[in-house]
């Protein structure tokens, strides 16, 4: 019981990180997208955007979506998630800095055999983790993006051992940090839709001690 209320309290506290994820760069949004006022220029000060307009043109720039992807190393296995992003500024005309936040799920399982007897190994993995985005537009509809970012993790692990006299189960649990380097690219399909597929690389640390690698497809849809 001590352990089903441990782990139902870890699971809370990464859902809550994981609304929170989006949060700096929701603050950060509206004011980055201001321009700076030229040398020697008048503050405006008719006709200035208020709070409201501010956060009205960040929900016109928010995007909404998420990835279907294959995770594996040792154990492998589908690795869904969802993720919203806002821009933050325009570094130069074909580049674009955003802030990405995620929450993602990994299913993994791995089956070992000989001799008649086997083991197998089922991890579930429940990932929030914020991120940078740097994207360069190849043209109007193709853009390619680089992910990086550090998040947390919350892992649970069964082994089960079926050898008679030495085998039986186990199970193991416990919170720890993940990282996430990431290469891919968007088509833009309509106007507020954009389909693509991504490549990353996902080590963790701590209780659950890999390397991940992932294959994965999404879309994202403009508010």
């Amino acid at each position: 019981m001590a352990i089903a209320k441990r782990t139902c309290s870890s699971i809370r506290w990464l859902i809550c990180v994981g609304l929170l994820a989006l949060a700096p760069a929701a603050l950060a949004a509206p004011y980055a997208a201001e321009p700076a006022p030229a040398p020697g220029a008048e503050p405006a000060t008719v006709g200035s955007p208020g709070p409201s307009s501010r956060w009205r043109k960040l929900l016109d720039e928010l995007q909404l979506g998420g990835f279907l992807g294959y995770e594996s190393d040792g154990v492998a296995g589908i690795a869904p998630r969802v993720d919203g992003e806002v821009p933050f500024r325009a570094i130069l005309p074909p580049l674009q800095l955003s802030w990405v936040g995620s929450i993602g799920f990994s299913h993994l399982t791995r089956s070992q055999d000989a001799y008649g007897f086997g083991v197998a190994t089922t991890a579930n993995v429940l990932k929030v983790l914020p991120a940078a985005r740097l994207s360069f537009a190849l043209t109007p509809q193709l853009t390619l993006f680089a992910d990086t970012g550090l998040g947390l993790y919350y892992a649970s692990t069964t082994i089960e051992d079926s050898t008679p006299y030495f085998g039986g189960t186990s199970t193991s649990s416990g919170l720890g940090f993940v990282t996430r380097f990431g290469l891919g690219a968007w088509y833009q399909l309509r106007e507020k839709l954009k389909v693509g597929a991504a490549l990353e690389l996902d080590p963790y640390f701590g209780e659950f001690d890999h390397t991940t690698f992932v294959m994965q497809a999404g879309a994202m849809f403009r508010m």
